[in-house]
């Protein structure tokens, strides 16, 4: 027992936890249901969904599906070519959820859900075109529970459309949005007795009818948003006693009447926005005890009667914004104990009254964006632990002291855009649970004594962007948290050694766009915990003293001419970044200036003026692992330029003036990754200038003048043993030669990524293949190349990306082109081809990407449709594409689209003239025409039919045509239309409409003459028109041409072959 409990646990612990399959999954050939795909398997059923197809192939579809008996959880029929829906199409399945999506739905006819009806639970009829309920197809869906219809153009409900129907017996959920609705009888939706949930919103509703509910008892969820309803009263509504939300917003609603709620005492949630009401007070809400969300914004409100909201007593959410609220009543807001938010905002209010907000707790209050001058005293009373007060974006000059009673605090106090002279302005003497004060964007000046109480969990406090000069000392000891402090932006010009004094908390603090020219030498030392400090953008002349604790320090954007190389840095720091850009320094950094940093690893000199590498003084900095030097005056790299820096990664030397690199410059870098020398003036670099850096990776060289990389016998990078980038773009290198890249057959080299673009290269030939053997990405566009030698770019085997586009390539030997089998992605767009051979591309099956735009293609090349089919995404916009009889397959190609792809919506015609500038996809076929008759002969240049033949064979016995076809079209197709005529005189001797589930057709006894037949199978849309007439699908019915079907005849050769086998055997 012991040992099979100590086994159990083993596995239960070890052992991988195997999930069985779901009882239904997806059929194991795929094609059977095509145009449709099984999506997702479970235990209830598959999900499947059919798109951008008809009518006649979904009836094949199902038909396949039904056989494989499996449930189906839900089927969306997206975007289909159907306007009338109709027939047995559903009868082989078992569906619980029918969803028609932007399909053009306009009639669905009756014994359309036949075989779905006892299954179907919901349906859902998402932006279609009905023009009229269609009550005789779902008087028959007992066991619905949710129809939606939305989108759609119902312009009227009649009375009898759930009158004995099967459909009012379930449904808990109606939905009949987003249309032209304008009329809603009385009698109309009385049948549904079970409804729960109705939902009208985005019709045309002006009037409700009295009584307009009635019966609907059990409705808990009511939409009448975005209607035009104008009026409302408890006629309308009082029927729906049970009802907890209601939406009525954007409507025409003007006034609520007394009472109009008051028989719907369950109503936890009412939405009013976006309406006329000008006035509300008690009686508007009588009875709503429960309600819990209230929304009035965006309305005309002016006058909020006393007591307005005291009989809600559970009331969460008050929005009353985007009104025209002009105060905040004596005890507008009183004793709502459960209210969450007030919201206020965006209104006209200027003056709090007093008592304006009493016994409240934990509330959210939003009153920014008003006018709001005048705030009472007692204006806050036992308003405990309000969350959120937000007095943003007022009149505020100055808050009484007595605005907040002793019970009254917020955790954040919001009072930025205001008018606020002084900070003492702000009444703090009781907020004692604040955690965050923002007074941004406000006109302090001085911060004076005694402003803030003893705060034991004010964390933050924002004084940017306001005047501030005058810090009076100590002023922040009192607030034992304090943890981010924003000064930024104000008019500060020193700091004194007691402004900040102790503050042991602080983390970090914002000096930024000051007026700083003094900071006191110790001023800042006793900061013990502080981690970021921000100076940028000041006019400071010398550094100070900074805490040990500091790890990013800003002083950017100042008036720094030196650092001291004495008594600047403490012994004890743990300084990691240092921004020192955009200074005055020039070449005054000396050995010192940078001692005793010795944890520092980032250190930004940018526009500095600096004239020279400060080697010096970067000596010391042993941790130094990121330095940028981009934007100064640079003009010559001597050797070992930058000293030892063993752990240096990154080097940004851009936008500088080097034009002389010498040997052995970056000496001493030897863990150095990535450097930095574009738009620079760099002429030429000598061989074993990036000696040392066996650790590169990435080197920028763009931008400069180079004319080449080698001195025909030795490479400038062979030393970089680890570079994989390299960006050459933007240079004067005329040619690729066997040098210019590193190769070495003892050696691994590793570049993958070169970027030779915006050069003056105009051949390439064998020496592009020296050193690119790893190389997967190759950029040389925007060059002159206009000739490329056999075999060349083939030989680059690992390459995965090849751009040439912005040449002058045209058409090449056709060995040019046999690419390496890895390339993805060939980019030749903006040349001059009017050729390619094609059949090199097709074979290149990993291939994602084939950018030809704008080259002077005329034709459309056959090969071209192999590759889109093989997944290729194909670029071709731009091309004067000559729209003949060749482009059809592209053209049925796009038609398989349920939207057009982007790269293909605007290619266009240029000719024949009658089509010219016009885009490709909405050209017909029957306007690209070819006069070459052996082309037309192919079929697949022919225009696409709407049906094919499968096969046609004639019954010598029976004298019976067998006939069977299938649909190749995606348009709308319905039924088919099969007459036999003479061919002479056109006259119908046959004729008859097949549904649209059939493919076959037997036709006996056509009359013997010697007249021919011509048999013609023409499909009609769904709402029956006959469709095009094409050749193609007719056939001359000659007797003669075809070989008998018969039973007996096929016996007969049986036996025939039977007896020749026997008497050579004998």
């Amino acid at each position: 027992m012991l040992l099979t409990l100590l086994l159990g646990c083993f596995f239960l612990v070890f052992g991988n936890c195997i999930l069985p399959e779901p009882q239904s999954t997806c059929p194991k050939e795929s094609i059977y249901i095509y145009p449709c795909i099984c999506v997702h398997n479970s235990n209830y059923g598959i999900r499947v969904k059919c798109e951008n197809t008809n009518l006649a192939t979904l009836s094949i579809a199902f038909l396949n599906l039904g056989n494989e008996r499996l449930p189906i959880e839900e089927l969306i029929i997206y975007k289909c070519n159907i306007v009338r829906f109709y027939g047995p199409a559903l009868y082989p399945l078992n569906v619980r959820i029918l969803k028609f999506v932007d399909t053009p739905l306009k009639f669905i006819e009756e014994h359309s859900f036949l075989g779905v009806n006892r299954t179907l639970q919901e349906l859902h009829l998402i932006n279609s075109v009905l023009e009229k309920f269609p009550r005789e197809a779902t008087q028959i869906l007992g066991n619905l529970t949710v129809l939606n219809i939305r989108g759609h153009k119902i312009n009227e409900l009649q009375s009898n459309i759930f009158l004995e129907s099967l459909l009012a017996h379930k449904i808990e959920r109606l939905e009949i949005s987003n249309g032209t609705l304008n009329s809603l009888l009385v009698e109309t939706l009385k049948p549904l007795q079970k409804l729960k949930w109705l939902d009208l919103h985005g019709n045309q509703l002006i009037v409700l009818k009295k009584n307009q509910f009635k019966g609907l008892k059990y409705i808990e969820y009511l939409d009448l948003s975005h209607n035009l309803i104008n009026k409302l009263d408890s006629s309308h509504i009082g029927d729906l006693t049970n009802m907890a939300w209601f939406n009525l917003s954007h409507n025409a609603i003007s006034d609520l009447k007394r009472g109009t709620f008051a028989r719907n005492s369950l109503l936890k949630l009412l939405n009013l926005n976006s309406n006329k009401i000008s006035k509300i007070d008690s009686s508007s809400f009588r009875g709503m005890r429960l309600m819990r969300r209230l929304h009035l914004n965006n309305n005309r409100i002016f006058d909020i009667g006393r007591g307005t909201f005291g009989t809600m007593t559970r009331l969460g959410t008050i929005d009353l914004s985007k009104n025209m609220i002009k105060k905040i009543d004596y005890l507008m807001f009183n004793k709502l104990q459960y209210v969450e938010h007030i919201d206020i905002s965006e209104n006209q209010v200027t003056i709090v009254e007093k008592s304006a907000f009493k016994d409240l707790y934990s509330t959210t209050m939003n009153l920014s964006f008003n006018a709001i001058q005048t705030i009472e005293n007692h204006a806050f009373e036992n308003c405990v632990n309000i969350i959120i007060l937000d007095l943003s974006h007022n009149k505020l000059q100055n808050i009484s002291k007595m605005a907040f009673d002793s019970a009254t605090y917020a955790t954040m106090l919001q009072l930025s855009y205001n008018y606020l002279t002084a900070l003492n302005q702000i009444p703090l003497q009781n907020m004692t649970g604040l955690k965050i004060l923002n007074v941004s964007h406000n006109y302090i000046q001085t911060i004076p004594r005694q402003t803030f109480p003893k705060l034991y969990e004010l964390h933050t406090i924002d004084l940017s962007y306001n005047n501030i000069s005058d810090i009076y000392n100590t002023i922040f000891q009192t607030l034992f948290n304090l943890r981010m402090l924003n000064l930024s932006h104000n008019s500060l010009n020193k700091i004194k050694p007691s402004t900040f004094g102790s503050l042991p908390t602080l983390l970090d603090l914002d000096l930024s766009y000051n007026k700083l020219n003094d900071i006191s030498r110790e001023s800042l030392i006793k900061l013990l915990s502080c981690r970021t400090l921000s100076l940028k953008h000041n006019e400071l002349k010398k550094i100070f003293l900074i805490p040990i604790s500091l790890g990013y320090l800003d002083i950017s954007e100042n008036l720094l001419h030196e650092i001291p190389n004495m008594n600047v840095w403490p012994s004890m720091n743990a300084l990691l970044s240092l921004d020192l850009s955009y200074n005055r320094l020039s070449d005054n950094l000396f050995h010192g200036s940078f001692e005793n940093l010795l944890s520092l690893r980032i250190l930004k000199l940018q526009a500095n003026n600096i004239n020279k590498p400060p080697w010096e003084a970067l000596s010391s900095l042993t941790s130094l692992q990121y330095i940028y030097l981009q934007d100064n005056n640079l003009t010559c790299l001597h050797k070992t330029a930058f000293g030892k820096l063993s752990i240096l990664f990154e080097l940004n030397l851009a936008n500088n003036q080097l034009h002389n690199i010498n040997e052995c410059a970056f000496e001493g870098l030897l863990q150095l990754l990535k450097l930095n020398l574009t738009n620079n003036h760099i002429k030429n670099i000598p061989n074993g200038a990036f000696k040392g850096l066996v650790s590169l990776k990435n080197l920028d060289l763009s931008h400069n003048l180079l004319e080449k990389l080698d001195n025909q016998t030795n490479g400038l990078l062979d030393d970089c043993l680890s570079l994989e980038t390299i960006n050459l773009s933007h240079n004067n290198l005329e040619f690729f030669t066997s040098k210019t890249l590193p190769y070495d057959p003892w050696i691994p080299y590793k570049i993958k990524e070169v970027d030779l673009s915006y050069n003056s290269m105009s051949v390439l030939n064998v020496d592009l293949t020296m050193g690119t053997q790893k190389v997967i990405f190759m950029n040389l566009s925007h060059n002159n190349i206009y000739d490329i030698k056999k075999y060349v770019l083939g030989n680059i085997t690992a390459l995965q990306t090849l751009d040439l586009s912005y040449n002058k390539l045209s058409d090449l030997s056709d060995d040019v082109f046999i690419l390496p089998k890895n390339l993805s992605t060939l980019i030749m767009n903006h040349n001059y081809f009017k050729y390619f051979p094609w059949n090199h591309i097709v074979k290149m099956s990993n291939l994602l990407v084939l950018d030809f735009e704008y080259n002077n293609f005329c034709n459309f090349d056959e090969n071209l449709m192999k590759i889109l089919r093989n997944g290729t995404n194909l670029k071709y916009t731009g091309n004067p594409l000559h729209c003949n009889c060749l482009v059809r397959p592209l053209r049925r190609w796009l038609d398989t689209f349920t939207e057009i792809p982007k790269d293909w919506t605007n290619l266009k015609c240029m000719s024949p003239s009658y089509i010219a500038h016009m885009q490709l996809w909405g050209v017909s076929e029957m306007l690209m025409n070819c006069s070459d008759i052996d082309i037309l002969k192919d079929p697949k240049y022919d225009v696409s039919s709407d049906v094919k033949y499968r096969d046609l064979e004639f019954d010598r016995d029976k004298n019976t045509w067998e006939i069977s076809w299938y649909v190749v079209t995606r348009k709308d197709t319905g039924d088919f239309y099969i007459v036999v005529r003479e061919l002479e005189s056109s006259k119908n001797i046959f004729e008859k409409d097949i549904i649209y589930k059939e493919r076959s057709l037997k036709i006996r006894d056509l009359p013997d003459s010697n007249v021919k037949y011509e048999l013609c199978i023409l499909a009609r849309d769904s709402v029956g028109n006959i469709k095009h007439f094409r050749k193609s699908q007719c056939r001359i019915l000659d007797k003669t041409a075809f070989k008998s079907n018969s039973k007996q005849s096929t016996i007969n050769t049986l036996l025939a072959v039977i007896l020749i086998v026997f008497m050579n055997l004998c």
